[in-house]
């Protein structure tokens, strides 16, 4: 059976430290991202050997149609799906813009509803789709974050829906759902956060998250150790959303 796995924002911190990791448990990452981050990609890393790099923008159909083309030949199948690409614009009361709102809509629901109608059929029977949402989806204290929470919380309720679908299929559906992780932050990010130092007073561990410690969840919930295990939300946040 094929053990190409597709993770959309492949090329992104979070999704290079997942394609990492999927080689580590023996699949072959598809890197899916837009052009500009795909020609970034930096294939001279030992640890990305392996990866397969496509471009793909999430928020048109024909793009993500062509990009699975390119990659899945004719009677081959998925070992699995991540949908790790998102957009974060800040959304502050009475600063609401109309593209912002847009775009985030497009990228972090529609998209990932879009990857997964046309990757579905492709899955081998007892596979898994690993979607990645966040912490904002549960957790009402980044002010600005209103529209972007509200995508990731709709990623948690796609995520039950889809998984009872796909169960007779025997597939698995679960969202990793990360707290902040150490990367270079947009300024959207930097304005809803406040930066590193306040997101580390938010949690238990008080720090933030590494990329490799998303990867490692979604590696583990696309694997067999997670036979049983569908239709979940689990936290990788550090302990924010528990107290």
């Amino acid at each position: 059976m094929s053990r190409k796995v597709i993770v959309t924002g492949g090329a992104g911190v979070i999704g290079q430290a997942i394609c990492r990791r999927l080689i580590a448990g023996g699949f072959q990452p598809v890197a899916a991202d837009l052009a500009e981050a795909v020609d970034a990609l930096d294939f001279t890393d030992p640890s990305l050997e392996g990866t397969i790099a496509v471009t793909m923008d999430v928020s048109s159909r024909a793009s993500v149609e062509q990009a699975v083309a390119e990659v899945v030949a004719p009677g081959e199948s998925l070992a699995g799906v991540v949908n790790c690409a998102g957009i974060l614009r800040d959304s502050f009361l009475g600063e609401l813009d109309e593209a912002k709102l847009e775009l985030m809509f497009q990228v972090n629901i529609a998209g990932m509803a879009r990857v997964t109608d046309v990757c579905a059929p492709l899955l081998a029977d007892g596979t898994a789709i690993v979607n990645v949402g966040s912490l904002t989806g549960h957790f009402g204290r980044f002010r600005g974050a209103s529209v972007y929470g509200a995508t990731k919380a709709g990623i948690a309720a796609y995520t039950r829906y889809v998984a009872e679908e796909l169960a007779s299929r025997s597939i698995r559906v679960n969202n990793v759902a990360p707290g902040v992780i150490r990367a270079p932050m947009s300024p959207s990010m930097a304005r809803v956060s406040g930066g590193e130092e306040v997101s580390a007073s938010y949690a238990m561990l008080k720090r933030i998250g590494e990329p490799h410690e998303v990867a490692e969840a979604v590696e583990f919930l696309l694997s067999d150790r997670a036979s049983f295990i569908t239709a979940q939300t689990l936290l990788v946040d550090g302990g924010v959303v528990a107290w």
